[in-house]
């Protein structure tokens, strides 16, 4: 691949060993388009463009392909038609060659879809609906339609085009703006799911993000495209305790830029190390999960010397350096390659590199 991971880490790396950079066979860069979606895949010369961010992007989007010397697209995906994801597919389509165009069955009035298909009838491209299930090879790499399922949706982000990339061992979800109707469509479908990366739905809205489609799914990594201080509140603290809770670790556009993800089919190599800034668009979001009482409070704290000298069992969390309660909800969520039973002290744990879990408060 062409560009250097000067700041690269394996996943072997976040836990502790550090490693030289891998260099893979596919890349999956989250633009940093702001408020918007724009990802680019790269596999062994071939590319495709999912989304493209909104129309104060649509430049940077272009020139960002030239960059990585883009010369042609084998596949376009627009989600589905909203300006912040539309915009800059528009711009793609009158700059470069495209082989194949896919996008929903539904229409909209905005000046921007009538763009899309003006550029696609003006260039002749060959555009259609995928069908789920349907898998589409792209260099080294390849990747499966997951929805829309349906037709006749009154939310039309839920008509948005989910894909699941895999390279060898490794695999990437991308769901558009797809809102919890369409995830447990998704959930239903009987297609493989697991993935090592998810590309947060909706920008982290709470619309999105299951439960269900988290435990479908269990993701080690999620990546947040959102921008600073959007006006929707995005992401909402409902979808960052989610990540929390099973101990997802997050990198997020808003914060660090453009995300780049390379894997060689067996490990992920990151530009930037995860930021795990689980903080809401809006600081005034509340707290979705239950409140304990006082009681339950000082019962699960206790007195802290104490605390640490007790010796008990803990499940730790080699990947995210998490230390668990055996019956904490992310240790049901956990991968079996990441969960290590330890008898060691708190303070033991401590002092190698470990935190105490958010929620069950070893």
């Amino acid at each position: 691949m062409k560009r250097l991971f000067k700041y690269a880490l394996t996943i072997a790396a976040m836990s502790g060993l550090m490693a030289a950079p891998v260099f893979g066979q596919t890349e999956i860069h989250v633009l940093d388009v702001g408020q918007g979606l724009s990802v680019l895949v790269e596999s062994q010369g071939h590319y495709m463009l999912y989304d493209g961010g909104d129309r104060n992007k649509s430049s940077f989007v272009v020139a960002y392909l030239k960059e990585e010397k883009v010369d042609s697209l084998d596949y376009v995906i627009a989600s589905h038609y909203d300006a912040d994801h539309l915009n800059g597919v528009v711009g793609a389509l009158n700059v470069f060659p495209v082989k194949q165009v896919f996008s929903p069955d539904y229409t909209t009035d905005t000046r921007v879809f009538n763009s899309f298909h003006s550029v696609i009838d003006t260039k002749s491209i060959d555009r259609k609906q995928p069908k789920v299930g349907a898998v589409y090879q792209l260099g080294d790499a390849s990747f499966q339609i997951l929805s829309p399922s349906g037709d006749d949706y009154s939310d039309p982000n839920n008509y948005s085009i989910g894909i699941r990339i895999t390279d060898g061992d490794s695999s990437f979800l991308i769901t558009g703006d797809a809102e919890s109707d369409s995830e447990s469509e998704i959930c239903k479908t009987k297609l493989e799911l697991e993935s090592d990366v998810y590309v947060m739905g909706h920008h982290g809205s709470g619309t999105s993000t299951s439960w269900e489609l988290l435990q479908k799914t269990t993701p080690e990594y999620a990546v947040l495209s959102c921008g600073t201080g959007n006006t929707y509140g995005h992401p909402h603290i409902e979808s960052m305790e989610k990540l929390q809770d099973m101990d997802i670790q997050l990198l997020r556009t808003d914060k660090q830029g453009t995300i780049i993800a390379s894997t060689d089919g067996t490990s992920i190599t990151w530009n930037v190390a995860p930021c795990n800034d689980y903080s809401p668009g809006d600081k005034n979001d509340k707290s979705a999960q239950p409140q304990k009482s006082a009681a339950a409070q000082k019962q699960s704290s206790g007195n802290t010397s104490a605390n640490t000298a007790v010796s008990r069992e803990y499940i730790l969390n080699t990947s995210t350096k998490k230390i668990h309660y055996p019956d904490c909800n992310s240790v049901k969520q956990m991968k079996d390659k990441n969960k290590k039973a330890t008898t060691q002290s708190r303070d033991s744990l401590i002092k190698q590199g470990y935190s105490p879990c958010g929620n069950c408060k070893p």
